[in-house]
């Protein structure tokens, strides 16, 4: 290794060298740090923004719920300020289908589906289900919009959800595609 850095600063352009090697470890960096992995797959994504780890709450034996939120800028419509959020819901030891899986979701939080999927953007090239979506929280009165996919991996189901405000989900949903877009299975 200190044959490569004295090989590097050797020469009369040791500054530039120096810059170079700078810009490389700080987008290597941001990169390396901005991939996250989903406990207990195989499954990673990417964070494009600022986005920060908030907690990881245990459902129940089998089940696990892991919650990060958006930090790069205030995401604000007619005064009201929002967080929005990616919650990833994890089912272990699960051998029925990701439809049952689906449905039981949707019976416990219902909502309106605006449009849904079977191929494309943060789906693996099989057996994926995406919805954008929205509802009326009854205790806040307010809309909310999300993307959403569904997937299984081997006996694992993941719930993928992105969310905000309906009024604010233009301001966001180039970057809830992109991370949706980042999925690797």
């Amino acid at each position: 290794m200190k044959n490569i850095f004295r090989s590097l600063f050797s020469h009369k352009s040791d500054l530039r060298r120096l810059l170079t090697v700078a810009l490389f470890v700080v987008v290597f960096g941001a990169v390396a740090q901005a991939q996250v992995s989903i406990p207990g797959t195989k499954v990673k994504f990417n964070f494009p923004s600022k986005w920060k780890y908030l907690n990881t709450e245990k459902v129940d034996a089998n089940t696990l719920r892991y919650l990060y939120y958006y930090t790069d800028q205030v995401v604000a419509s007619k005064g009201d300020t929002t967080l929005p959020f990616l919650r990833i819901y994890v089912r272990k030891n699960y051998t029925a289908s990701l439809f049952d899986f689906v449905f039981e979701r949707y019976s416990k939080e219902p909502y309106q589906s605006l449009s849904d999927y079977t191929e494309g953007v943060g789906l693996p090239k099989t057996g994926g289900m995406g919805y954008v979506g929205a509802y009326t929280n009854v205790q806040d009165k307010k809309d909310y919009q999300f993307r959403m996919v569904y997937f299984k991996v081997q006996n694992t189901v993941v719930e993928f959800r992105l969310e905000t405000t309906r009024a604010t989900y233009p301001m966001m949903e180039k970057e809830f595609v992109n991370i949706l877009k980042s999925l690797t299975f």
